[in-house]
């Protein structure tokens, strides 16, 4: 089950890097050059399943179960937000490893 958590993580954040959830829309400001740019539901969803999934694998084996799952599901979610520059994703992956740290500690 641990392998499997392993392939499930890593391919999430190979899928985050190579395929971020931000797609180019199709309009344009002309004055200034910018590009719009929206956020994919579709791929964002399924690069945190699979964070999500693979980090409740790993979780499996351990003692400490609700911390290391915080916290390797907030880092994989601010790894997703880094790569795609969605601030708030960033955010919310720190708070979350955060409190997975203070579950970590607590328990142990």
């Amino acid at each position: 089950m641990k392998v499997l958590g392993i392939i499930l993580y890593l391919s999430g954040l190979v899928m985050s890097i190579v395929k971020p959830p931000i797609e180019r829309l199709a309009c344009m400001v002309v004055p200034s050059g910018e590009v719009c740019t929206g956020v994919n539901p579709i791929i964002l969803s399924i690069e945190l399943g699979l964070i999500l999934l693979g980090s409740m694998l790993l979780a499996q084996c351990s003692k400490e179960k609700l911390g290391w799952m915080a916290v390797s599901t907030g880092v994989g979610i601010a790894i997703i937000g880094g790569y795609s520059g969605l601030s708030s994703l960033v955010l919310l992956g720190a708070v979350l490893g955060s409190m997975g740290l203070v579950v970590y500690k607590l328990r142990r």
